[in-house]
């Protein structure tokens, strides 16, 4: 494993890099199909993809004994956005407390509409990955909000930062408390947002 006194700027700028060497996958459109040029969306699934590259780079530096259960870990990941598929996607910074109430409810629908030989499992992960009181849960978290920092890290999303009038203010008031209990995360977000701050990525009011 890296020492993290390795994990200076330098590093974590070429290793965002690399993780998103990785992320092209999301980019790849499968059956001969193509998006256009200028297509600059993401969705939810390219998001957990993104989530599941990140867990196999910050496991290992966050949990070096291997005690967290490294299996839970990829299937909370992979069904901690489903209620998503009835309410869709909204910036995280703009939740209301009744927008919250109907993720609720959205998750409630969604575990009737599934097959029910899926229920007891992804029901079990919602309401622990909810509940946020597991290492596993709490790691899936942190990585749903590290995610984008490396998704984000480029200059397709300065336009996008524009239009949503998104400020620096906003991107840390959902990230740091989450990835504050993980210093590798912690530190490679920082870096990569300061640098992001550097090169005027973020709306300023």
């Amino acid at each position: 494993m890296i020492s993290i006194e390795n994990y200076t700027p330098e590093f974590i700028l070429k290793d965002v890099k690399k993780l998103q060497y990785l992320y092209g996958l999301k980019k790849e459109i499968r059956y001969a199909q193509t998006r256009t040029l200028d297509d600059s969306t993401e969705s939810v699934a390219e998001h957990v993809y993104g989530m599941h590259i990140c867990a196999q780079y910050f496991l290992p530096l966050e949990n070096p004994t291997g005690t967290w259960d490294k299996a839970k870990i990829y299937e909370m990941i992979t069904i901690h956005d489903i209620d998503e598929i009835e309410t869709g996607d909204m910036l995280g910074y703009l939740k209301t407390k009744a927008d919250k109430d109907a993720e609720a409810e959205a998750q409630r629908v969604v575990l009737k509409k599934i097959p029910t030989t899926m229920v007891p499992l992804i029901a079990n992960l919602i309401n622990e990955y909810e509940e946020q009181i597991t290492q596993e849960s709490r790691f899936v978290k942190a990585l749903d909000k590290m995610e984008p920092v490396v998704e984000c890290y480029s200059e397709k999303y300065k336009h996008i930062f524009a239009k949503n009038k998104s400020t620096i203010d906003n991107w840390r008031s959902i990230k740091d408390k989450y990835i504050k209990n993980y210093p590798y995360m912690k530190i490679f977000a920082e870096t990569i947002s300061l640098t992001m701050v550097e090169e005027n990525f973020f709306y300023k009011e």
